[in-house]
């Protein structure tokens, strides 16, 4: 019996291996290796509650390949993606996207495998919000009386973009109105050049009521800072700069035309060593409104020894 069994063994060990790749042929005809493409959702992990991280993706391609009964089988919203943010601080770091693939598959490609991401110090402040009327009344009509809601607005964010934001303005279009109206709108935080900043805006709405009344008219005027009181001995101030530099008000034709400027609430700069510079209240006549009730100054003041420097 034994004999037997040994009796052409080189062939009977020949015939199992080729058994066993018929085998295999077979079930790869029945069940090939495929690929398929899915849209993975990214989510941030351990990102301390002090940061703000930019630049972050919502999700990522992953190309999964495997037998064909197993990737048909595949629910793609059961799949995940993170990013570990535990170590980072505060500028740019390169991390890695953590995807791990369902059993029985492998990742073919992903896209993108690693992001950039730009990690700052959360921050927050409170920022009036400015009306911008966008077109013009009919010659006839005239803004008697704006009302903004809310006044003020709490922004956050990146600690760089919060700090660059200069005004949170509502849009008003002023085409074509007849008679008063309110507007409702998103808010935009700008900076002071009108560059729209990414930041977070609460509430994101704003609304404004406007007033208007017939026969009135509107004039565009210089601002003049009020300055009072001189500088420190040895000081001067070498220039003034108002920000904007006119705005246009509305009221009666025949005040209008009485005035020449607009003045700011008085600056005082009595003893000051060094520049002014801050956001100060326009002090318009009675009977005359306008969209922008605040500006902003700068008053540059010198050392003398300086000053002279400067006329050389």
């Amino acid at each position: 019996m034994l004999t037997h069994i040994k009796h052409n063994w080189g062939a009977k060990i020949l015939a199992v291996l080729a058994a066993i790749v018929m085998w295999f042929f077979i079930m790869r005809e029945q069940n090939p290796v495929i690929e398929a493409s899915y849209t993975i959702p990214v989510q941030v992990q351990n990102l301390n509650v002090h940061y703000v991280a930019d630049g972050l993706p919502h999700e990522i391609r992953v190309q999964l390949k495997g037998p064909r009964n197993t990737i048909l089988t595949m629910n793609d919203k059961l799949m995940k993606a993170y990013i570990d943010l535990a170590e980072v601080k505060p500028g740019q770091s390169n991390i890695p996207i953590i995807f791990t693939p369902p059993s029985g598959t492998t990742v073919a490609d992903m896209s993108p495998e690693t992001v950039t991401v730009t990690i700052d110090e959360y921050a927050e402040r409170t920022v009036p919000v400015e009306i911008i009327q966008i077109g013009k009344l009919p010659d006839d009509m005239a803004v008697q009386k704006i009302t903004v809601m809310p006044k003020t607005v709490l922004i956050s964010g990146p600690k760089a973009k919060v700090n660059k934001v200069a005004h949170v303005i509502l849009k008003v279009n002023m085409s074509e109105q007849t008679k008063s109206f309110t507007q409702t709108g998103k808010l935009e935080a700008v900076d002071i050049d009108s560059k729209t900043i990414p930041v977070t805006i609460s509430p994101t709405q704003g609304q404004a009521q406007f007033e208007l009344t017939k026969i009135r008219t509107e004039k565009a005027f210089p601002i003049t800072a009020n300055v009072v009181g001189v500088p420190a001995d040895g000081c001067t101030v070498k220039a003034t700069t108002v920000t904007p530099a006119q705005i246009t008000i509305y009221g009666k034709e025949e005040l209008l035309n009485s005035m020449t400027d607009i003045k700011t609430q008085p600056i005082d700069i009595s003893g000051v060593e060094s520049t002014v510079e801050g956001t100060y209240n326009l002090l318009l006549p009675s009977g005359l409104t306008s969209a922008i009730t605040t500006v902003k100054v700068k008053i540059e003041i010198i050392k003398d020894a300086m000053a002279n420097s400067y006329s050389l």
